[in-house]
């Protein structure tokens, strides 16, 4: 637990995100909101995942007086339902319609709410990976992955894009995040594993054409960080297609925040400190 009465204590967070290949840690200051510690850890073949992570979360590190609080970024697939025909009651049924191939037996269905696009997020969590969280940090906060991304794109297209159509792809290590708004509303978001240039330019020309968006007006927005492996060459390869081919970096989402120009931080890990907490 945070102390008290020290001038010297300063207050942290610790935001662990899961992935199939792994978890990572990343520590923070909550009040400069500058980054401590980050940390990966790829999974492990001698234990489970949430033995791995028991182990990990027992380090003096992440287990310790100054973090008060964790969250969690679970990165699994995940489904999307409008709010007012979200039922708490129906999630289970709904989610395993949609993941028909995924086993329950051992997870919980969990649910991010995005008020301001009057969304739903639906996703899994395994039940011993949340209890060995739970054992250390019994009130982590526990988020999808894809929707922190989502609400703050939103916000970045209502103050910059409210004239024109367009569509976001957000490139990061893992593949490729789709996503577009109309009227205040989600109206389209997709992940593609996918890492190689001329996949990536598939994916993102078949969802373009499938929204009927126009390649002489309508703008392909690219969020990525300059260091990106081919990046250059993914907007000469689009240019060759569409008229308007922007690219921003993941700062500028977050205007005048030093956490957001931290390269180390995956942009969903940096939407959820910086937009929603």
């Amino acid at each position: 637990m945070p102390a008290t009465g020290s001038k010297s204590f300063t207050p942290l967070s610790l935001s662990i995100r899961l992935r199939a290949d792994g978890f990572s840690f990343f520590v923070c200051d909550v009040q400069s909101n500058t980054l401590i510690q980050g940390e990966h850890f790829a999974a492990s073949d001698a234990c489970s995942l949430a033995e791995q992570l028991q182990r990990e979360l027992g380090r003096p590190e992440y287990f310790n007086r100054q973090i008060g609080q964790a969250y969690v970024l679970v990165c699994t697939p995940s489904t999307h339902v409008p709010l007012e025909a979200f039922r708490r009651e129906e999630a289970v049924d709904l989610f395993s319609f949609t993941f028909p191939q995924q086993s329950m037996l051992d997870s919980r269905v969990a649910y991010t709410i995005l008020p301001e696009l009057e969304s739903v997020e639906l996703f899994a969590i395994s039940r011993d990976v949340e209890d060995a969280i739970l054992q250390y940090y019994p009130t982590a906060r526990i988020f999808a992955s894809r929707s922190m991304l989502i609400e703050r794109l939103s916000r970045y297209a209502d103050d910059n894009l409210s004239d024109c159509h367009y569509l976001f792809c957000c490139l990061a290590d893992e593949g490729i995040e789709v996503i577009t708004f109309a009227n205040g509303r989600l109206r389209y978001a997709n992940t593609f594993a996918e890492k190689q240039k001329t996949n990536i330019q598939y994916f993102v020309l078949n969802v373009w054409q499938m929204l009927g968006l126009e390649a002489e007006s309508d703008r392909l927005i690219i969020v990525a960080d300059e260091a990106y492996p081919e990046l250059n060459l993914l907007l000469q390869g689009f240019g060759l297609y569409l008229r308007n081919v922007d690219s921003i970096q993941p700062s500028e989402l977050f205007p005048n925040v030093a956490l957001a120009r931290e390269r180390k931080m995956p942009l969903d890990l940096k939407a959820l400190l910086l937009n929603r907490l």
